[in-house]
């Protein structure tokens, strides 16, 4: 069974989300600075949980 590391809790994501929305980091998949973190975390097992938003 694999457990992940740890889990985030990103409070307030939204304010995040919005402070880096013009941040654009993978041109060819269109993320955004904030979600090519949340995707990098979660290939290396860890568990984002995004507060305060919609999500992805």
């Amino acid at each position: 069974m694999f457990v992940s590391p740890f889990t985030l809790i990103w409070h307030q994501a939204d304010i995040a989300r919005q402070a880096l929305a013009g941040d654009i980091w993978d041109t060819e998949k269109g993320l955004t600075y904030l979600e090519e973190i949340v995707h990098l975390l979660e290939r290396f097992g860890v568990t984002v949980d995004l507060l305060g938003g919609d999500g992805f």
